[in-house]
């Protein structure tokens, strides 16, 4: 598997798990991370270091993406530097 299939299997798992945490529509959160250049931006360039993180984290440092650029976007009760410590809830 070449570096770019990773990095595409990778964006798709963190679309996924935002989208779970955030209880929307994977497309929407994808269009969302591309609209904000997290895509490229962030998870390709910080990839090495991202996909060794356990996958709270992951959605976590997104979240803190989004809210940085429109935080809006992101439910009204999601307080930004939270780290959730329960993988399967909704923390936002």
């Amino acid at each position: 598997m070449t570096l770019k299939e990773k990095q595409l299997e990778f964006i798709i798992y963190c679309v996924e798990n935002t989208a779970e945490r955030l209880g929307r529509y994977s497309p929407e959160v994808f269009n969302k991370l591309k609209e904000l250049g997290a895509l490229d931006d962030y998870i390709k360039t910080f990839y090495d270091t991202l996909h060794t993180q356990g996958k709270a984290y992951i959605v976590d440092s997104l979240l803190e993406y989004i809210y940085h650029r429109d935080p809006q976007w992101l439910p009204k009760d999601y307080r930004p530097f939270q780290i959730s410590t329960n993988e399967g809830g909704k923390s936002c």
